[in-house]
């Protein structure tokens, strides 16, 4: 939650104020995001953790202490005192079938919850997305293994590195061959475990879920695309390149023709997750989305749809694109285009701080 958008009631500061003054601990953790907030963006992090972030944190302004200290108070409470989150749980029990040999576990949109797809052969079984850690990953492993009874091979992809999506692969069988894209190794090597940290420290069940999780390496490596014949159905791994993160993969079921797109389209706002997120690249992307021509798309998270959703993603970034030009011919420079492209399009895109950061980028790569 950014911190800009947070404010308490009165009555809730001043119970927040107690409890933070009772703690020595609290009191400096309160002062160093006083000055981290201060300070810009891209300067308040270490390389490589301010790349990875810098484009979400772009554009928030510094904040008063009030704000500061209340924000952190919204943190520290218990999980549910600030607001009620379901717990970042795959729920096996709603597996569904969604075609001939496509079944998913729906995300039912919980936050760090991804959709789980289990793509079944008459020779082996395909999972794309594990879930928040081992027990979530071992949940999903579990399943696979029920629909492939009697024993079929099993691989695994993930759509993104990120850890809702890929920290659970280490709870697979040993025999399982997981599958990556060279880009999505190179994000692996260079970020590491940087933002599993961060999730960890937004609340116990997080850190619980997290612990000991580690990066599975790949079995099977490929560049631009690999084929997958499960017996019976083919599937396509297919390398995006640099949208939501550099080595975003997308996954279409030939026969089948469902698109597991991962986070390049889906229903919530995009979001520029890497210093390699490219707007125009995005809109090249959705292009080939689209000559596939699917009959159902999954989203890494919120609902499945259709063609929508590519088209949802391609008008916010085109208007994204025509506004930054528009800026940028009017002498705005890339912080002020940022802050009035936000602006005219913040009442139909809630999440200002994924706008602002596809503001900048769009706004970046003008020539």
């Amino acid at each position: 939650m950014p911190a800009s958008t947070f404010h308490p009631a009165p009555t809730d500061f001043v119970h927040c104020m107690r409890r933070l003054h009772a703690s020595l601990l609290v009191t400096r953790f309160a002062t160093f995001l006083m000055a981290w907030f201060a300070t810009p963006p891209a300067t308040r992090l270490k390389p490589p953790l301010a790349a990875l972030l810098a484009p979400r944190l772009a554009g928030f302004p510094a904040l008063p202490a009030l704000t500061v200290f209340a924000t952190f108070c919204a943190l520290a409470l218990p999980a549910g005192a600030a607001h009620a989150q379901a717990e970042p749980l795959v729920q096996a029990q709603a597996l569904r079938q969604v075609s001939a040999h496509v079944h998913i576990v729906p995300d039912a949109s919980v936050p760090l919850v991804p959709n789980v797809g289990l793509v079944v052969g008459e020779r082996a079984i395909l999972v794309v997305d594990t879930g928040l850690g081992p027990r979530n990953g071992a949940q999903v492993a579990a399943l696979a293994q029920k629909l492939g009874a009697p024993p079929r091979a099993l691989y695994l992809v993930t759509t993104h590195f990120h850890p809702e999506h890929d920290l659970g692969a280490q709870a697979f069988p040993a025999d399982t061959k997981m599958i990556r894209s060279l880009e999505q190794q190179k994000d692996i090597a260079e970020f590491g475990l940087q933002l599993a940290k961060i999730f960890a420290q937004r609340s116990a069940i997080n850190a619980q879920l997290l612990e000991g999780a580690q990066f599975r390496p790949a079995d099977i490596s490929f560049d631009a695309e690999h084929r997958l014949d499960l017996g019976g159905v083919t599937v396509r791994l297919i390398a995006m390149g640099a949208n939501h993160t550099r080595g975003d993969t997308a996954i279409w079921v030939e026969g089948d023709r469902v698109l597991f797109s991962g986070d390049v389209a889906m229903r919530p706002q995009p979001a520029f997750a890497s210093p390699y997120s490219s707007l125009s690249h995005w809109l090249a992307s959705l292009d080939r989305m689209q000559a596939l021509q699917p009959a159902l798309i999954v989203p890494s998270h919120g609902p499945t749809g259709g063609a929508e959703l590519i088209e949802g993603y391609r008008g916010y970034l085109t208007e994204i694109r025509d506004r930054a030009q528009a800026a940028r011919q009017a002498g705005q420079g890339a912080d002020e285009a940022a802050r009035t492209i936000t602006e005219a399009m913040g009442a139909r895109y809630p999440d200002r701080g994924r706008l602002n950061g596809a503001a900048l980028a769009g706004y970046r790569e003008l020539k």
